[in-house]
């Protein structure tokens, strides 16, 4: 797969399941792999199936958003009140910064561009 691949992935799933007016996955899957199965950890934002729930904080407006996390800081990131999918191809395979230089990206310099813009 390449990275238009991985948006069109991200984009299904944002869509609950549908790709240009057909129904692929179904909405109950995808309202599970949105779920946080891990309540009793209070510090811990939310893990599904295969998604990990993430909040992105800018200024002071918050960005919820759920993702897939691949080796090497590869991400798949669906916002759920904006219309965005953030893919992040990267080969930091192993290395200790892989996820957080990603995050980085994400939290300092794309949503700031995009909360502009709003």
């Amino acid at each position: 797969m390449n990275a238009l691949d991985f948006a069109k992935f991200g984009q299904l799933y944002k869509n609950e399941g549908i790709w240009n007016g057909k129904r692929l996955i179904d909405k109950t899957w995808i309202k599970k792999s949105f779920t946080n199965y891990f309540t009793e950890n209070k510090d811990f934002e939310g893990y599904g199936y295969l998604f990990w729930r993430k909040v992105y904080k800018v200024g002071t407006r918050n960005f919820e958003a759920y993702q897939c996390s691949g080796n090497g800081g590869n991400k798949i990131i669906m916002f759920t009140e904006i219309p965005v999918v953030i893919v992040i191809t990267a080969k930091a395979y192993n290395k200790s910064y892989a996820h957080s230089q990603a995050e980085k990206i994400v939290q300092e310099y794309l949503l700031p561009a995009i909360n502009n813009e709003q």
